[in-house]
């Protein structure tokens, strides 16, 4: 025999069930766990040459030291008169892993790959100096093109072969103007000089030794997309997981996986002074970006941004919107 209701639970029910739903749909998209990771523009005018105190957003877990700056035999040189050892060791007692850079501002990579003997001294020298400083790694940052794609991979095969002689070390990546894009060819491992998809062979050829990618979300054409834009990131970041791209005339690059999620973080200004004014990414923006890929199930390990002085002078806009 069928349950009579009365009308009057019935209608509270469905009430229920619709300010339950209205509810939920206006709920916050939950944010994920996404890892800051940030320069820290420290040491004297020629190595970087910005932060002179502890700038470092608290939140931070990876704090990358700029610069150390190479040398014509491939070796590398540390301002050790300018070292923040305090610094260092506070960040690494609170948890934070502190990266040594190389690249960046007076990084001349064409001394690293002149020869195999130049190529050995870098990595010897890298190795030297993380084991002297007690750092937690190395990060690369790729500025140029020259070097054919398989030489960097060789490289970076090295590299991950001798720190792993020190411990368990960060091996990271910070290509600049290198950008993976589904709207170009794939340039033959043997041969520099195409930045487009430069760093493809290399992924394919090293990517097991690397464990963070944190490529520019600046500095790159992409689509046509404004820089800074909501499209811009989105259209960066499907490109370096070589997932369809937001052009419709563009496909995933074949035989390409693409950057696994869990070793990707995205490289954005932490300020309209910090690179081009063009490519700032509002918080705002950051925060749809971070919207859109849980919603749409993305959890790249996190964000890059370009440096902690510039996020301090942004009153941290850039790094707390990455974290909250």
């Amino acid at each position: 025999m069928p349950t009579i209701r009365p009308f009057g639970v019935v209608l509270c029910a469905t009430l229920a069930l619709m300010i339950t739903v209205h509810i939920y749909s206006q709920s916050p998209i939950p944010n994920g766990n996404f890892k800051l990771s940030i320069f820290y523009c420290g040491f004297s005018g020629n190595y970087c040459g910005q932060a002179t105190t502890d700038d470092v957003n608290p939140a931070a877990s990876l704090v990358i030291l700029a610069f150390a700056n190479t040398v014509a035999n491939g070796g590398i040189v540390v301002d050790d008169a300018h070292f923040p050892a305090a610094n260092v060791a506070k960040w690494q007692s609170s948890g934070k892993k502190v990266i040594l850079s190389v690249g960046g501002e007076g990084g001349n990579w064409n001394h690293v790959f002149a020869s195999d003997a130049s190529i050995q001294t870098f990595v010897t020298s890298v190795s030297q100096n993380i084991a002297h400083y007690k750092l937690d790694g190395i990060d690369l940052d790729i500025e140029n093109y020259n070097a054919a794609p398989a030489t960097v991979a060789k490289m970076i095969n090295q590299m991950r072969v001798a720190i792993n002689k020190l411990g368990q070390k960060l091996l990271i990546v910070s290509p600049e103007d290198v950008a993976v894009y589904q709207g170009s060819p794939v340039p033959d491992p043997s041969k520099g000089g195409q930045p487009f998809n430069y760093f493809v062979p290399i992924i394919k050829d090293a990517g097991s030794s690397i464990d963070y990618y944190q490529p520019q979300a600046y500095n790159n054409w992409y689509d046509g997309f404004a820089g800074g834009s909501l499209e811009y990131l989105k259209d960066v970041y499907l490109n370096w997981r070589n997932l369809q791209g937001l052009s419709p005339s563009t496909k995933p690059i074949p035989g390409f996986s693409g950057v696994p999620d869990s070793m990707l973080l995205i490289g954005i200004p932490a300020s309209p002074q910090a690179a081009s004014s063009v490519y700032y990414s509002q918080p705002a923006t950051i925060q749809a970006l971070k919207n859109w890929m849980v919603s749409n199930g993305h959890q790249p390990h996190g964000f890059m941004t370009w440096d902690s002085h510039w996020d301090t002078q942004n009153n941290r806009a850039i790094s707390n919107v990455i974290v909250s």
